[in-house]
């Protein structure tokens, strides 16, 4: 599976040019829109990204979110009516950022890389978040199952999220951003368990393209590692995170998940490499019985080969009686092959009894 391209500023740009060089313009923005509080919740499924910014409500929660990223005039748009930065829109619209956190006078601004299996092979999307101070704003393009059980939970009315202020959706979205790598991590883990059985039974060209791919992936998921261990420590922290004392301790809980994860990828990691070296191992032992095999063959052929080239030398017995007289045996073919076959098989039976066969 060929990668989307990598989307970038041209160089010598000025910052956040890709945003602010377009006209706002959001006629076409769709999103998914919920707003609640303890007692009531509105959602529509495609709603204009413009009535619901002009419905905002400070006394309840309103989450924009869309299915797509979008392009450079809704985030020009977005930027005029909410204040939102254009340097964190411009890495919205490239892409292919690193997990951190951004802090804005107005709002805070953060990516997640959360990974996705597409064909065996996995790929990093980003998940941005914008959390304003009654409003949070999400771009994920990727499988909606990361979102879709926040939602569930906020229409059921499911354990505190409707109970609490903005900032505790916003945890909860990392935290199911985060979370979703577990799945990823164990569909890793089975293949890997069982290439091994499959390199046990015998390597294989199409064993050692399943190694390298589990070799990619990994060093893929090793993108997660720190940038996010630093971001995460960051929420959690009180000096650092937009969130409250009583989100934070959640956010704790985040990263200490994001740890587990680290340690999975590390494990992972070091299974991949025995994976090669096993595959190298297989591939050695198995080469080597197939030279001790036609060693054996070539060995078991030496001493025939001697029999069939002495008699093989076309010396006249009517010149001297020397000259082999047993070719003018009635049964000195016959003797010489029973000769041949005794010999090869007291050479099997030797390598038998030394467990050389």
């Amino acid at each position: 599976m060929r990668k989307a391209p990598i989307r970038y500023a041209a160089p010598g740009s000025s910052p956040g040019h890709a945003i602010e060089s377009v006209e706002a313009d959001a006629r076409d923005a769709r999103v998914h829109w919920i707003r609640y509080n303890e007692s009531e919740i509105e959602q529509e499924e495609d709603a204009f990204a413009g009535d619901v910014l002009e419905g905002l409500a400070p006394h309840k929660v309103d989450w924009l979110h869309f299915d797509h990223v979008p392009g450079p005039k809704t985030l020009r748009w977005l930027k005029e009516r909410l204040g939102l930065d254009a340097l964190a829109l411009e890495d919205v619209h490239n892409g292919n950022q690193r997990t951190k956190l951004e802090r804005f006078d107005s709002h805070s601004f953060l990516v997640v890389n959360v990974p996705v299996m597409q064909d065996g092979q996995v790929v990093l999307e980003q998940f941005s978040l914008f959390l304003g101070p009654h409003w949070i704003i999400s771009i994920w393009p990727g499988p909606p199952g990361v979102v879709e059980p926040v939602r569930h939970r906020l229409r059921g009315g499911l354990g505190r999220l409707r109970k609490r202020a903005v900032d505790y959706l916003f945890y909860t979205l990392v935290d199911a951003a985060v979370d979703s790598a577990f799945p990823v991590l164990e569909a890793m883990r089975l293949e890997v368990e069982e290439l091994e059985e499959s390199l046990l039974e015998g390597p294989s060209d199409a064993a050692l393209d399943r190694v390298r791919r589990s070799q990619r992936n990994i060093i893929t998921l090793r993108r997660l590692n720190i940038p996010g261990r630093e971001t995460f420590g960051q929420l959690a922290r009180e000096e650092d995170s937009p969130l409250t004392a009583q989100t934070r301790r959640y956010m704790r809980d985040v990263l200490d998940h994001h740890m587990r994860i680290g340690d999975m990828i590390d494990s992972l990691s070091e299974l991949a490499r025995s994976m090669h070296e096993l595959y190298l191992s297989t591939l050695s032992h198995r080469m080597n019985d197939v030279m001790k095999l036609l060693t054996m063959i070539a060995t078991i052929f030496i001493p025939l080969s001697f029999f069939t080239g002495l008699y093989g030398m076309n010396f006249n017995t009517e010149i001297s009686p020397w000259n082999m007289p047993e070719l003018n045996s009635r049964y000195g073919y016959p003797i010489l092959l029973l000769l041949l076959a005794t010999v090869a098989g007291l050479m099997i039976w030797l390598f038998r009894r030394r467990d050389w066969l």
